[in-house]
């Protein structure tokens, strides 16, 4: 027979585990190098353990694995506990079942169970336990009566949209006609006791504060209850397209478009008092605009759809990449201070098509500027990086009209600069070199970055790498968590963490509050860290994200950050 072995508190090696609260058991199936199993929990006494989402207070019952990959099938419909209509818990009394499926495995696996028992009051507990697999018949008995305490599976998703104050849920067809609640599958979402209204095909959750969208949840019914994935609910075309144009607008005021604006602030100075041809400049700067957003877009788009974890920004992640456009703009240098000149006529050619030439301006703006997301924009991007051809592509268009309306206009209207400049002579040639400040600054950035690409990583001793697992397990504690997700190329990332992240406030808030700062790294290309942001809806970086103490919901803070917003946050 299947045999579950439990090792230490004076309990080693016995086939099932029992206290004064609950009696633990397990039954197993081989199948081929796989295990089924199947744990069953007996609450005495009026006693209860927690669902995955405990509700108001207390931990879930976990279960963590040596010698096998576990994962988590199914476990039991949970239901609520209230405590003098203050504190609302999900758990089971009575019985419980968990069903497992082990792989992988080497030896005899073991597992770690901590549970958490609760009546007047909360007790933890723990069990460290050995399967030892023997063929028996009494799977299959003990399974048909599990399965009929699980959830059955709603073969389409709710849409989820978080308001100020409520968490609605849409259905694609009706809701099942004797749906009682919902309960989200991450705590922190909603408080365990907020009203629900439950309508025609829709679930309306009053809360708090603004929800977090959780990743699933089940529909508890009169007779069972449904397991249900969740998505948030997709902003219309219309929507999307304004907030694509008006992050492009404000992505002109992001610190990485800020040493191409030397280059437009030449070339417009230049031409201020020129009438001749000014539609025609402001044109062929749109267009190298919308070109370069449009070759970044298409490339990323066929990348992705050929299976490839990229994000917007993508480009600067090769060292190639940089190395190509160092030089890009170490001949502008040279052309800007007269060091670089050819006398023929393939020199008269070139110039005409040079890095001054307002099409290529517009074009190597977005390239220097698609690290960047600010306010708007990153929102955006989130969505159309997941979504058809139909809605991704005039998103980016959006993005690249917003971005080159500022500057078209000046080209189009430069009496805004004639009444402000004074009339052509030595000051253009100082101008010039004042503004190639930022262009010289821009090539040691590229270099800086171009040295971080092909070196080791190191972090600071409180910031620790980024990896999910880590992550995982300091919330499973209830530790604050504090993730930068950053990069060497990202001017706004570099900006915010020596203004607010790197400042003696912040760390000093830090250390007193016990907060974990994790540092996402995506100097180079990185799978986990691309899965990351894809899970937060977005596609590229400055992206910080705070975790309260004891809280699975989360908060994501501006693009723009200041030690006030920081510290807020912390203090909140």
């Amino acid at each position: 027979m299947a045999a579950l072995c439990f090792t230490g508190q004076a309990k080693a090696y016995n086939k099932s585990f029992d206290s004064d609260k609950v009696f633990i058991s397990a039954e197993m199936k081989k199948t081929g190098n796989e295990l089924e199993v199947l744990f069953s929990f007996t609450l005495k006494d009026g006693w209860h353990i927690l669902y995955q989402n405990p509700g108001d207070i207390g931990t879930p019952t976990t279960f963590k694995f040596q010698n096998a990959k576990a994962d988590l099938i199914q476990t039991s419909i949970p239901e609520k506990f209230n405590y003098e209509d203050i504190i609302t818990q999900y758990g089971f009394a009575d019985k419980a079942y968990y069903h497992f499926k082990l792989s992988n495995i080497t030896g005899n696996p073991k597992v770690n169970i901590s549970w958490t028992a609760c009546k007047d009051y909360c007790e933890p507990s723990a069990a460290a336990l050995e399967l030892i697999f023997q063929s028996t018949r009494s799977f299959e008995k003990y399974f048909s009566q599990a399965q009929k305490t699980f959830p059955q599976v709603l073969p389409y998703p709710l849409m989820a949209k978080a308001k100020s104050k409520s968490l609605v849920l849409a259905a694609e067809n009706n809701l099942p006609s004797d749906v009682l609640y919902f309960i989200a599958s991450e705590s922190g979402i909603f408080s365990a006791d907020a009203p629900q209204q439950i309508q025609e095909n829709k679930i309306v959750i009053q809360t708090e504060i603004l929800p977090q969208i959780p990743s699933a949840g089940l529909l508890i019914t009169k007779t069972g209850a449904f397991k249900v994935s969740v998505l948030p609910q997709k902003p219309h075309l219309v929507f999307l397209l304004l907030l694509g144009f008006i992050g492009g607008i404000i992505l002109n005021l992001m610190p990485c478009v800020f040493p191409i604006l030397s280059l437009k602030a030449i070339h417009l100075a230049k031409n201020s008092r020129k009438k001749k041809g000014r539609f025609k400049r402001a044109c062929l700067y749109t267009l190298g605009v919308l070109s370069s957003f449009v070759c970044i877009a298409g490339a990323l788009f066929l990348f992705k759809r050929g299976g490839a974890a990229l994000g917007w920004g993508f480009q600067l992640q090769s060292s190639a990449f940089v190395a190509v456009m160092i030089l890009v703009f170490v001949l502008i240098l040279l052309y800007l201070f007269n060091i670089f000149k050819m006398k023929n006529d393939y020199a008269d050619a070139l110039l005409k098509v040079s890095s001054l030439n307002a099409f290529l301006t517009g074009f190597f703006a977005v390239l220097i500027a698609s690290p960047c997301t600010g306010p708007f924009m990153g929102v955006a991007i989130g969505y159309a990086l997941f979504e058809s051809a139909a809605v991704y592509f005039p998103v980016f268009v959006a993005l690249g009209l917003g971005y080159a309306l500022p500057f078209a206009l000046l080209e189009m209207y430069p009496n805004v600069l004639k009444n402000i400049l004074p009339k052509p002579g030595k000051w253009m040639v100082r101008l010039k070199y004042i503004l190639s400040i930022p262009i010289i600054l821009t090539v040691l950035w590229l270099s800086w970055v171009l040295y971080h690409q092909l070196a080791q990583k190191h972090y600071e001793s409180i910031w620790e790498p980024y990896t999910q697992t880590k992550v995982s397990q300091a919330l499973e504690k209830g530790e604050p968590v504090f993730i930068d997700f950053t990069a060497k190329w990202c001017l706004s990332c570099l900006l915010n963490e020596k203004t607010t992240l790197e400042s003696k406030a912040f760390l000093k808030a830090a250390q007193e509050n016990k907060i974990r700062l994790f540092k996402a790294d995506w100097t180079n290309q990185n799978d986990d860290i691309f899965k990351a942001l894809k899970s937060y809806q977005r596609s590229s970086v400055p992206l910080y994200v705070f975790y309260p103490a004891g809280a699975q919901t989360y908060r994501i803070l501006p693009q723009l950050l200041t030690p006030d917003i920081a510290l807020s946050a912390i203090a909140q």
